[in-house]
């Protein structure tokens, strides 16, 4: 960080204040609207348009080298494991019912539109429906008359879908059927009657997982399927299909398939190309050093997809307008330099970074801040901003920072007497899950500390309601503070800053600490795998009928299994994390501040360990011997994949057995399952036994890991050759056990030596 002008440095308060302050909302608030007007589908020439207009705006942000880079969407070309996607734009899609309805259909082929029926226009956006043209592009939702509308004739054909009218009606990647369409049979998902070949599938029973009714379809050569089973009311869900498939499938609202079950037939359109490459952006703020930062949006999603992620793509162009016109400085002012350079990308979600750290980054980034989904109006979306820490085998001060940053944003009230600040808005920080493009960055090989600024949950996320109305202002203006103002430390950094940034440090560790006592925020899903008695776990996720059969499988063997999480356990994993974060601070300002913080940080976990109940050592001890398999040695995996884990191609390269595991695990608890699996990915390190990977995986996500569970993805993961298992002899248990709790030694956050290096990079 710089000096201010007296000579002493520049607090991040102050940068915080100057970032909050020059942020132009008007400004991000046009970018917003003008992204939300592409259909940017990740190689389309709607996202190739969009990243058009990002590259302009970059450029009028004061970016130097900025470059709109493309990259083949063949479908076949990789960067590691990452596919490149298929090149699909579409241009018009329609799905009517034709024929007259069969005998003792409802309403004898009428159709009333009410505003109470689920497929009635929503009050807060416009509608376009087509019902044999009684009323058309209607811009308000009565626009019509109150009376009863007209019903369309008995055999006019009756729109079900059409695109684009109608945003995420037309699921990604749709097979084309000609410009002319097809005329063809209806048949219902699991009825058992006609055959579905060449028919269009009708998905509407729910105890049918959609992923099952496409796959049985595809296989049954169909047409295609349509579904009301991901939207809502007033809402049209996404559906995405496989590049290259031959089915096509629509998305509509619920209600919205009586009329094409009652007549029988159906003539579908689907017209696209697929000539459109796959887009990248990147821009610099040049620095001093080499090195650089680096911030990250993804460009990509259906239109008009607002909050996910236009508002993550206006808050970069934001940032970069604020930063450029410092010189990149936010301490000091027009015409300094940082430090380090910051590197501005915006691209397709995972596969933009693959291409980006495979193909184009010259070195890897010190530090980066993903932004996803960065503008949500908390009270109609139903979500607070949140902090997505690094994952804890990287060095954790970039999280510290982050937090610290929001902690400082300015307050639009105050409490009573008007001695305190009082948020009016809500915000948490959460454990790494990875479901963005921080999670190549934060993979063991690449080993870059990031963290993602978003918001969860939405309940209008990947819908036609991520509308522009969903989006606030301030909001956006606070996360793009945080995004810019923690890059803007993190490139300007040097000695002078170390005592401030090392308090911060502090701070954080010791609430990371403090939180393993009985009365602390910890997660109790570690400690335990019991649930409540509402049909929820502890963390309020609704409990499945799979996962609660396993559950009750468990639960009678949990209190003397390995993978059961302690909280001494959780506690000297937290040290570890919470040392390697203090001890970065070097690293990052450019000089040696001494053990003595690492020290202070080791002795309150060990104060906090004299605290905690049960009958256990009270200061840090070997965990107990890894586990053995029956032939009498324990088990290490190490990892054989290249580059950043890829679950999706782990499951293209999984045996039908580990497809089928995998899916059935997502399809359960998807977010839940993704993260332990992540995390069981990021602790094959060469160094845990199996049973420390399991143990690793329960302590850094905050998430129970069933016994079944860490064994199986750990088979898949060796079935398909991404790993490989050694087998030590007996009499190497010892050393092995001295190597602490999950095979992490005191002072490092990945057993890495305490330096933040991946293990294996």
């Amino acid at each position: 960080m710089r000096a201010g002008e007296r000579g002493e440095p520049v607090s991040v308060r102050t940068v915080v204040e100057r970032m909050h302050a020059s942020f132009d909302t008007a400004a991000a608030m046009a970018d917003v609207a003008a992204v939300c007007g592409f259909d940017r589908y990740q190689a389309s020439s709607g996202v190739m348009a969009a990243a058009e207009y990002v590259a302009r705006r970059a450029e009028q942000a004061g970016l130097a080298d900025v470059r709109l880079l493309e990259f083949p969407a063949d479908g076949s070309s990789r960067w590691w494991s990452f596919r490149a996607p298929t090149s699909w734009t579409p241009l018009r899609a329609e799905l009517t019912a034709v024929g007259p309805p069969s005998s003792g259909a409802a309403g004898n082929g009428s159709v009333e539109v009410r505003p109470d029926e689920p497929f009635a226009p929503a009050l807060s956006e416009p509608f376009t429906a087509s019902l044999a043209e009684p009323f058309t592009a209607l811009a308000e939702p009565f626009a019509y008359s109150l009376g009863e509308p007209p019903a369309p004739s008995l055999n006019a054909p009756f729109t079900v879908a059409a695109y684009p009218d109608e945003p995420f009606t037309l699921a990604a990647h749709s097979a084309a059927t000609g410009p002319d369409g097809v005329e063809v049979p209806v048949v219902r998902a699991g009825s058992g009657g006609a055959s579905p070949r060449g028919a269009l599938v009708v998905h509407d029973d729910p105890a049918i997982p959609l992923a099952r009714a496409l796959a049985e379809a595809e296989r049954e050569g169909a047409l295609g399927l349509v579904t009301d089973q991901v939207s809502g009311d007033g809402q049209v869900g996404r559906v995405e299909l496989r590049g290259g498939t031959s089915l096509l499938a629509f998305s509509v609202r619920p209600g919205r398939l009586a009329e094409l079950l009652a007549r029988g037939r159906a003539r579908v359109t689907v017209t696209a190309h697929d000539t459109a490459p796959m887009p990248l952006v990147t821009g610099l703020i040049p620095g001093e050093e080499a090195t650089e930062t680096l911030l990250y949006a993804h460009l990509c999603h259906p239109r008009p997809s607002a909050n996910d992620n236009a508002t993550g793509v206006a808050a970069l162009l934001g940032i970069a307008r604020v930063l450029a016109s410092a010189g990149g400085d936010a301490r000091s002012g027009a015409g300094a330099r940082p430090r380090r350079g910051v590197r501005f990308v915006w691209g397709p979600e995972f596969t933009g970074m693959a291409a980006y750290l495979h193909d184009v980054a010259e070195s890897v980034p010190m530090a980066a801040v993903n932004v996803d989904m960065a503008g949500e109006d908390q009270r109609l979306c139903g979500g607070p901003l949140i902090v997505e820490r690094a994952p804890d085998h990287l060095p954790g001060f970039v999280s510290a920072l982050a937090e610290h940053v929001v902690t400082l944003l300015p307050q639009a009230a105050r409490s009573y007497t008007g001695a305190v600040a009082c948020d009016t808005w809500a915000w948490r920080a959460t454990p790494f899950v990875g479901a963005s493009d921080h999670s190549l960055l934060a993979d063991r090989s690449i080993g870059c500390p990031a963290v993602t600024l978003g918001h969860w949950p939405d309940r209008f996320n990947h819908s036609s309601a991520d509308t522009l109305d969903k989006v606030d202002p301030e909001e956006l203006r606070r996360i793009a503070t945080v995004a810019g103002a923690t890059i803007a430390v993190l490139s300007t950094a040097t000695p002078a800053d170390h005592p401030e940034l090392e308090a911060i440090a502090i701070h954080w560790a010791a609430a990371r600490l403090l939180e393993c006592l009985p009365s602390g925020r910890a997660v109790p899903d570690i400690y335990e795998m019991s649930g409540r008695e509402d049909g929820h776990d502890a963390s309020g996720t609704e409990r499945t009928a799979g996962r609660e059969a396993r559950l009750g499988e468990k639960n009678g063997a949990r209190a003397g299994s390995a993978l059961n999480a302690r909280p001494l356990e959780l506690l000297w994993h937290r040290t570890d994390v919470a040392v390697a974060a203090v001890g970065w601070i070097d690293e990052l300002c450019g000089d040696r501040g001494g053990s003595a913080s690492r020290r202070w940080v080791e002795d309150l976990a060990a104060h906090v360990a004299t605290l905690l109940p049960g009958d256990h050592p009270r200061h840090r001890s070997p965990s107990s011997p890894p586990g053995e398999r029956a032939g009498g040695g324990i088990c290490v995996p190490r990892r054989t994949w290249a580059g950043p884990f890829n679950l999706r191609g782990l499951v293209e390269a999984a045996s039908p057995g580990g497809r089928e595991w995998i899916g059935g695990r997502l399809a359960e608890e998807r977010a839940r399952g993704y993260a332990l699996m992540l995390a069981l990915a990021h602790a094959v390190d060469g160094v845990r036994d199996r049973e420390a990977v399991a143990r690793y995986a329960g302590l850094a996500t905050g998430l129970p890991v069933e016994d079944g569970f860490a064994g199986r993805f750990l088979d898949i993961l060796v079935e398909s050759g991404w790993a490989a298992e050694t087998a030590t002899a007996g009499e190497e248990k010892a050393g092995a056990a001295g190597r602490g709790v999950g095979g992490v030694t005191a002072g490092s956050a990945a057993g890495d030596g305490g330096t933040g290096a991946p293990a294996d990079a």
